[in-house]
């Protein structure tokens, strides 16, 4: 009987591998994001505003329809503090892993996934220059794909752990939440 069973069983994976064919996966896009977070210190508000390159690569199964893979994004955006003034523009880096789904109704996807690590660092200005290091949190977005191309809306959560450089009297910068939204373009090519 447990021969039968294990036959039977091995007809159904050899049946259903075809539906579970894998391929790759990779999307290059454009976006333009925009972030507010807080100063935990003395609770003051500091934005990111600007445009960055974003890459995701990995992995597609199932028809098509699920997609594994890393996210990495790289963009240039504006930095600036309410209570100092501080006002520099800023290189950012973020990645980490997503899961997501392509459905075929309408074109519309999700995807959610966790950054592992990333920087944002501000250029100097005046008095001021910083680094936010350490970033993790989580990254959620949806989109639609219109014939080779998708429009898409992420968030990320982040926070950054570690921060050094000279902030004026504010002792520490550890523990910075940024919230970023961002709207981007991008071509999702499955092989």
């Amino acid at each position: 009987m447990k021969k039968w069973n294990l036959a039977f069983a091995g007809l159904i994976l050899l049946f259903s591998v075809n539906s579970m064919a894998m391929g790759f996966y990779l999307e290059p896009g454009v976006f333009y994001e925009s972030g507010k977070g807080n100063v935990d210190v003395d609770d003051s508000e500091a934005t990111t505003k600007g445009m960055g390159l974003d890459l995701k690569l990995g992995m597609h199964f199932v028809d098509q329809l699920l997609f594994v893979g890393l996210d990495g994004s790289y963009s240039k955006p504006k930095f600036e503090h309410d209570n100092t003034g501080y006002d520099a523009d800023a290189s950012s880096l973020t990645y980490g892993a997503i899961i997501g789904v392509q459905t075929p109704l309408l074109g519309l996807r999700f995807w959610a996934g966790y950054v592992f690590g990333g920087t944002l660092d501000p250029e100097e200005s005046g008095l001021f220059d910083v680094k936010f290091e350490e970033a993790t949190g989580p990254k959620v977005g949806a989109g639609i794909k219109i014939f080779f191309v998708a429009l898409n809306l992420e968030y990320m959560d982040l926070t950054y752990k570690k921060g050094t450089g000279n902030w004026g009297s504010i002792p520490s910068l550890d523990d910075f939440n940024n919230k970023v939204t961002m709207i981007s373009v991008t071509v999702p090519m499955m092989f």
